[in-house]
């Protein structure tokens, strides 16, 4: 039977990599996880947690409660190391973020009150009922009157500057359009700011007390039927949260869940000169708000960024800065997930292709969608710390790793694809047709036919002991054997032409041939070359044995026999940096070189100089590259091994 010949010998892969020519990969602290873009169009999803997890879990927090823990207690674990102190009923302005910027605004207030409205610091330019539209023009606020929606304007006047304050005795509405039915009424003052960023815009801000903020928010940030304890503990997260948020120029927070959700007084509908209410507060949280009245927690003679989101899925999340926030923690949270009604803290979703193709170069169309990190903490193996999209027109980090999840604390139901071990290639293609583990990572691997059977397949070598695999699939080793000294390099051929692959050991230029698998001396030593020179082995001239051929630069002196001597023949091909593999890639029963620059192979089937015959992208540039005939074809192709 013809001996089929590969193989550039592990060996000189490790040989390669000493002199810098291929590049070993770092060791990972965890396993990548590959999902490649399911038929179905989606993944089924597993999932924990909703929002970022850092501080006071709110979902925790009513479990607490339900528990018996007052809200001193809750917020004592949730912010460990930090205290409660009081502070005033301060001012706060927020940011309505629907009207930051606007071009115009219609302005109301509730029946039996009159808007006034004038530059800030100065005297009302007008009071009175009806709906108020404002829009800012070069010469300033330009704003209309009318007694009713659609009505005819009954008042129109300019006011110069670019601060505007508008007041009643109980706060205003606000709507988006002079014609507009559904607004929102809002406690305190409005002051429209001129924007300094879009010509013809303003910023609309609520002022109003601290207290009366938080009316408008504990309802929107935990449910007004939950336990009092646990409303308590919003209240106070909420207070100090709002007076640690980094400020702007002209508000000190916003209106949605980029600070924390306030959603005003009421919510409102016009039908024509007034408007009904719905209510945003509740008598709960106005009593929580109460009960609490100005305590906030305080840490290192400040009021602490008390953080919080709805559920931290049972594991809490560090602080962005820890030095800053030490009191924000990451720690396993024995309330999360108890409480009655949580649907939040383990949850299940689909996640669409379509969704994650979206990450993908502009026209790519998603590969696979592989996630590179996780946390650690909790099931799952933790949150998402490191994700990517492979694309048909490139790869791409995120930046973002919830892809529309309610947290970045997610994972597949479908097992994850092999990341690591063998992944070898019947064909001149992208996709490995033989997936699967074999032996260690510290392991130097060899390929070879070991039971003469037309098909390569791997040896695993440690120390001196060597583990022979017949079948291309991981398990116990089909034959264990010691063969020359721990640390020698090893090549393998057919060198006497039997159809099997044995080993031969080199020292410096001499190579101690085995024509059998075992122990013992070696049948045949030979010299040839220099001993600081690159060996390849192949059968070069087709007639059954694997021989030597010994590199220099991109020089290749080829030896057509088991002998020293001259060389038969001397080619140069690619290079002299260029990484280079041995194979019969056409299935002649000659084997001829590839050079491999990164993850890209220059195959040439003839040896000879001159420019390849076929280029093939394949793997990465930091695998190990093996070759062989993996599916007895008679043709080599190429295989990596990738390592964590």
């Amino acid at each position: 039977m013809r001996a089929l010949r590969h193989l550039l010998s592990s060996a000189l892969v490790l040989a390669l990599a000493v002199v810098g020519l291929i590049a070993m990969p770092e060791r990972a602290a965890a396993a990548e996880e590959r999902y490649s873009a399911p038929s179905s169009g989606y993944w089924n999803i597993t999932g924990r947690g909703w929002g970022h997890g850092i501080g006071m879990s709110q979902w925790g927090a009513l479990g607490a409660a339900q528990q018996g823990r007052g809200y001193a207690e809750i917020l004592d674990f949730y912010y460990p190391g930090t205290s409660m102190s009081t502070v005033g009923n301060s001012l706060i302005r927020v940011a309505l973020t629907a009207y930051t910027p606007t071009a115009n605004v219609t302005l109301s207030a509730p029946a039996g009150q009159k808007l006034s409205i004038g530059n800030v610091g100065q005297k009302p330019a007008h009071t009175g009922t009806g709906r108020y539209s404002v829009a800012r023009t070069a010469a300033g606020y330009v704003v209309e009157r009318r007694d009713k929606i659609n009505g005819p304007v009954r008042d129109r006047f300019t006011l110069a500057g670019k601060d505007v304050e508008v007041s009643s005795g109980d706060g205003a509405a606000v709507f988006p359009r002079q014609d507009g039915t559904d607004g929102t009424w809002y406690r305190g003052t409005l002051r429209l700011v001129g924007s300094a960023n879009v010509a013809g815009a303003f910023d609309v801000v609520n002022h109003l007390t601290l207290e009366d903020y938080l009316r408008g928010v504990v309802p929107r940030e935990s449910p007004s039927g939950w336990h009092a304890e646990a409303l308590k503990a919003q209240a106070v997260a909420a207070r100090s949260y709002a007076l640690t948020e980094k400020k702007a120029s002209h508000f000190d927070t916003c209106d949605t869940t980029q600070c924390q959700v306030y959603g005003g007084r009421a919510a409102v509908v016009a039908d024509g000169v007034d408007f009904k209410p719905a209510a945003k507060e509740a008598a709960s949280t106005d009593a929580a708000i109460r009960a609490t009245a100005g305590q906030v927690r305080w840490y290192n003679g400040a009021v602490a960024f008390t953080q919080f989101s709805s559920t931290n899925g049972g594991y809490s999340v560090r602080a962005s800065n820890p030095t800053r926030h030490p009191y924000l923690v990451a720690r396993p949270d024995p309330w999360t997930g108890t409480a009655r009604g949580d649907s939040r803290t383990s949850w299940s979703a689909r996640l669409n292709v379509s969704t994650v193709q979206q990450q993908c170069p502009p026209g790519g169309t998603l590969r696979t969608l592989v996630i590179t990190g996780r946390d650690g903490n909790g099931p799952l193996g933790g949150r998402i710390t490191g994700a990517r999209v492979e694309c048909s027109n490139g790869s791409k980090n995120l930046a973002s790793f919830t892809l529309g999840m309610l947290s970045r604390w997610w994972k597949p139901t479908a097992s994850p694809e092999q990341q690591y071990g063998f992944f070898l290639n019947d064909a001149w293609t992208t996709t490995a047709n033989h997936v699967f583990q074999y032996g260690r990572d510290t392991d130097e691997v060899l390929v070879g036919d070991w039971d003469g059977n037309g098909t390569d397949t791997l040896m695993v070598r440690r120390g001196a002991t060597f583990y022979v695999s017949n079948d291309l699939a991981g398990g116990n080793a089909e034959q264990v054997f010691t063969y020359g000294r721990p640390g020698e390099t090893i090549l393998v051929g057919d060198w006497d032409g039997d159809g099997v692959d044995t080993l031969a050991v080199r020292r410096g230029a001499q190579y101690f041939i085995k024509n059998s698998m075992g122990g013992g001396g070696a049948d045949s030593v030979i010299t040839y070359g220099r001993a600081g020179d690159t060996v390849l082995v192949g059968d070069w001239d087709g007639n059954g044995t694997d021989t030597l051929t010994v590199r220099r630069g991109p020089e290749y002196h080829v030896k057509n026999a088991i002998a020293g001597g001259r060389a038969d023949q001397v080619v140069v091909y690619g290079r002299g940096g260029d990484a280079v593999v041995v194979g019969d890639w056409d299935g002649n029963g000659t084997d001829t070189l590839a050079v491999r620059r990164g993850a890209e192979y220059h195959v040439k089937n003839s040896i000879s100089a001159g420019r390849a015959d076929r280029v093939l992208v394949y793997g990465r540039a930091d695998d190990v590259v093996l070759v062989g005939d993996w599916n007895g074809d008679r043709a080599d192709t190429l295989g990596v091994r990738r390592l964590p």
